[in-house]
């Protein structure tokens, strides 16, 4: 199937949005991560929520359940899916999502690798491609505890510091 421009150009400002949650979320950049949603738009996470959550609720439930403990977050996306039609569009992108969590031991982490599917919806607005809906389907949810060397610990701490990429965005 021969793709034209406009399809092409779609599918990357798409990508762009998907990325922009990614990133978002795992730096902790809020504004980065609101910027990916249309002004009414829900985040329902299948078996997690009792109901869909704004993506200002969804930050919130994020920053109370999990930034008091979190050292880092890493999502990845991958095998996005597009059906673009007209200024609508309907995505299914693979995600693995490694998050890092301290525990009471100082060397002692919470290793937890979640994969799972993101589907979503899309409109093509004024300021571009934004998610309306977003659902969240986990198809693994593993966990582990490891050591790290506090060198280590110290490293992956001072990403949060120096994230110079998304202070010029």
């Amino acid at each position: 199937m021969a793709l034209t421009w406009q399809e092409v150009k779609d599918r990357a400002e798409i990508s762009d949005v998907l990325h922009r949650y990614a990133q978002g979320i795992d730096q902790r950049a809020w504004d980065l991560y609101l910027s990916a949603f249309a002004e009414d738009a829900v985040i329902d996470v299948v078996g997690c929520l009792a109901a869909p959550m704004t993506p200002v609720q969804f930050k919130e439930f994020l920053t109370a359940t999990f930034d008091r403990v979190r050292l880092s977050g890493q999502h990845l996306l991958a095998n996005t899916l597009f059906l673009v039609s007209g200024n609508r569009a309907q995505t299914v992108t693979e995600f693995l999502a490694v998050n890092l969590e301290r525990t009471e031991e100082p060397s002692r982490i919470r290793r937890q690798i979640a994969g799972g599917l993101y589907i979503d919806d899309l409109l093509r607005t004024a300021a571009g491609w934004k998610i309306v809906r977003r659902t969240l389907v986990r198809k693994s949810d593993d966990e582990e505890f490891i050591v790290y060397p506090e060198t280590v610990l110290d490293a992956i701490e001072d990403t949060k510091r120096t994230s110079r990429f998304l202070a010029q965005h």
